[in-house]
């Protein structure tokens, strides 16, 4: 079946070669840029209780937290209702309403919280660093992180075909990838982009990582909100790379004490990855 292949499988050896040798040029300058940042703090320890502490004075409860998360749980069952309309709920206008759905509503479910409880932004979300220092820390650690999100997943999906379990591919992947109309590629790939890091980023390392790791401590906090973040896109062969990276997204955002860094970092994932979907289909 198609979306049982590698996407390797359908490319031609030129662009095959080329996603190869980005992946190795990010492999190199990702190990290079985590070993000059491990040394850096080796000589200038960052001060990593006084940033648990800021994590854990974010100003949501379990309150507001599990108000948001119904709110959500609801909408899901909402657009899984809402996909019934169509003939085939895996169709590609099923998926972009579902998700716009998920993902609007529910940044306005947070947007509303913060509005009655009368926070600002920055102090709900911590979002204290200017827009061109987090484009450039976002990509910087979005580096640091591809050499783990890589070996991780090698590892991951050799155990997993060793099992008989071939890779596959996302749904909106195929649907990107596959011969769909122009507009609807730009539509999933503006979701995918800005407005599911947006949600995903407030949701999990803004909401549930401070709520976590004030009630179990951070290494279980940041490991039980990236096990979560990775477990609801429903897919097996994701799932311990998506753990990697959602840990790292927490980290980041630990280290930065800035949301925006961990959202550009998730808005460079999806988007590099769909880039070389297109790339090479």
């Amino acid at each position: 079946m198609a979306n049982q292949q590698l996407l390797f499988d359908s490319a031609s050896p030129q662009t095959a070669m080329l996603a190869g040798t980005f992946y190795i040029i990010l492999i190199l300058a990702g190990t290079v840029a985590a070993v000059s940042l491990i040394r850096r703090n080796l000589g200038s320890p960052l001060d990593w209780p006084g940033r648990i502490q800021w994590l854990q004075a974010r100003p949501w409860t379990w309150r507001e937290g599990l108000g948001v998360f119904a709110i959500i749980g609801m909408l899901v069952l909402l657009s899984t209702a809402m996909a019934t309309l169509f003939t085939r709920s895996r169709e590609p206008i099923a998926i972009l309403l579902q998700s716009l759905l998920m993902d609007l509503t529910g940044l306005a479910a947070i947007a509303g919280v913060i509005f009655m409880r009368r926070w600002t932004w920055p102090s709900a979300f911590g979002l204290t660093v200017p827009p061109l220092s987090s484009l450039k820390l976002g990509i910087l650690f979005y580096v640091i992180l591809m050499p783990f999100m890589l070996v991780s997943s090698l590892v991951y999906q050799g155990i997993l075909y060793a099992h008989g379990y071939p890779p596959s591919m996302q749904d909106i992947a195929l649907f990107i990838a596959g011969n769909k109309s122009l507009w609807m590629r730009v539509s999933l790939i503006f979701l995918a982009m800005i407005v599911a890091p947006l949600f995903e980023e407030c949701l999990f390392r803004g909401i549930l990582l401070p709520l976590l790791v004030r009630r179990l401590g951070l290494g279980t906090g940041i490991f039980l909100t990236s096990f979560v973040f990775a477990s609801i896109h429903a897919h097996l062969p994701s799932l311990i790379p998506l753990t990697v990276v959602a840990a790292g997204f927490s980290l980041a955002y630990l280290y930065t004490r800035s949301l925006w860094v961990p959202i550009v970092m998730h808005g460079l994932f999806n988007g590099v990855n769909l880039a070389l979907l297109l790339v090479i289909k």
